[in-house]
């Protein structure tokens, strides 16, 4: 029999797309697996370079993180609850962290940016996986100024998980010492003046809100709308002498807040660490079968049109054999590259049965004050506004009486 040179090369084609197909089906999965570099070397916590006087340390806030929910779609493994329990984590971890420097005075989480503070550390959480970790962080002073913005990313790799490194700390602790180590850097380019500036700002802002008539003219509006010290009220000021006595209940309030998203840091903290492991397993294994898939179905797709090909350019019963063996290989890799995303999807719904196990971990608590009891239900936010509202009704109590 004889073979024109089309078929010959539409038969070659047709058995070199054969072995194509089937060499990337039997590919290792060793090979999927080596798709990122992570570091797990310990960044160094920085101290201040010299000493700071206790009246220029500033009270840093940290309101809890933005959940970032508006940014993910349906695509996205993410649900309310645990990135709702993250923020408040996050906020903590970063507080904890920050303590440690000696840099600073009260370092509080609050419920919002409403709470006056000298430094306001805010941020959104872009991504949060157990494999990667991406934060917004925009830090602001008191007078409005703001010191910088910037995003931090890391990505941990398996080792930062395993149970038998028990000097591990938490997978993203460099992170979070990268933000303090910036914020410190900011601080000591201030003077120590500067700083005793930026709690007299806030200490005007805090009287401001409860006696706008007596404290506003203590305070300028630049033009790009920061604030500055216009003058300074007496010492002896007795209505300065009452806001000073409100703003302590404030502290007791916030400082009992605190005690409360430690708490609740702590009770999460090993149920979410092993939502965090399962999450990395399940991220990883997906996005690698993910890979898999992706490539089984364009290395079938493609053989079934190299077979659809040359079964319309043979002429020859064999190179139509091949073009249909090659078409026959595609449908199998095809077939078995939906099956891989099929076991993506699957790792996926794994990390959704952890984040629905995870909902009992961040059940609302009941804060006990000297003389009152706060039930938290319902956002903190709202009960903090509460609170703002009794300490004004005190405020006006005790103005009156005298």
């Amino acid at each position: 029999m004889e073979y024109t040179q089309t078929n010959q090369v539409a038969g070659r084609a047709a058995v070199k797309a054969v072995l194509v197909a089937m060499a990337l089906l039997v590919l290792p999965p060793a090979i999927a697996a080596i798709d990122k570099v992570t570091s797990s070397t310990a960044l160094v916590l920085k101290m201040p370079t010299a000493p700071i006087p206790e009246a220029a340390l500033l009270d840093v806030g940290i309101p809890t993180l933005n959940d970032g929910l508006y940014l993910t779609d349906e695509d996205d493994t993410v649900f309310p609850e645990v990135r709702f329990a993250e923020a408040i984590y996050f906020s903590n971890q970063l507080a904890k962290v920050m303590e440690k420097s000696g840099a600073w005075g009260a370092i509080r989480v609050t419920p919002s940016a409403d709470v006056v503070m000298d430094l306001y550390i805010s941020g959104t959480i872009l991504q949060s996986d157990g494999e990667t970790m991406d934060l917004q962080i925009t830090v602001k002073d008191t007078s409005g100024k703001k010191w910088f913005s910037k995003k931090y990313k890391q990505t941990t790799g398996k080792y930062a998980y395993d149970r038998r490194l028990k000097s591990l700390g938490d997978p993203f602790q460099n992170l979070f010492i990268r933000i303090a180590n910036d914020v410190l850097a900011y601080r000591e380019k201030l003077g120590d003046q500067q700083a005793i500036e930026l709690r007299t700002i806030s200490e005007l802002r805090f009287a401001k809100t409860f006696s706008p008539e007596a404290f506003d003219e203590y305070i300028n509006t630049k033009r790009d709308g920061t604030l500055s010290i216009a003058r300074l009220p007496a010492e002896n000021d007795s209505i300065l002498q009452r806001v000073r006595k409100i703003r302590d209940r404030d502290y007791l309030y916030i400082d009992t807040m605190q005690d409360y998203y430690d708490g609740f840091s702590q009770q999460m903290h090993l149920a979410y660490q092993d939502f965090r492991r399962a999450s990395y397993d399940s991220v990883v294994k997906a996005r690698q079968l993910d890979k898999q898939g992706n490539r089984r179905i364009i290395a079938g797709i493609g053989s079934i049109l190299a077979g659809i090909y040359g079964r319309s350019q043979a002429d020859t019963r064999m190179a139509s054999d091949a073009s249909t063996a090659t078409a026959a290989v595609g449908g199998f890799i095809l077939k078995s590259g939906l099956e891989k995303k099929q076991q993506s999807a699957a790792y996926n719904e794994s990390v959704a049965e952890m984040g629905s196990s995870l909902e009992a971990e961040i059940a609302p608590q009941v804060i006990e004050l000297e003389d009152r009891t706060i039930t938290l239900t319902g956002t903190v936010t709202v009960q903090y506004e509460q609170w703002q509202e009794l300490l004004h009704k005190i405020y006006k109590q005790e103005r009156g009486s005298l």
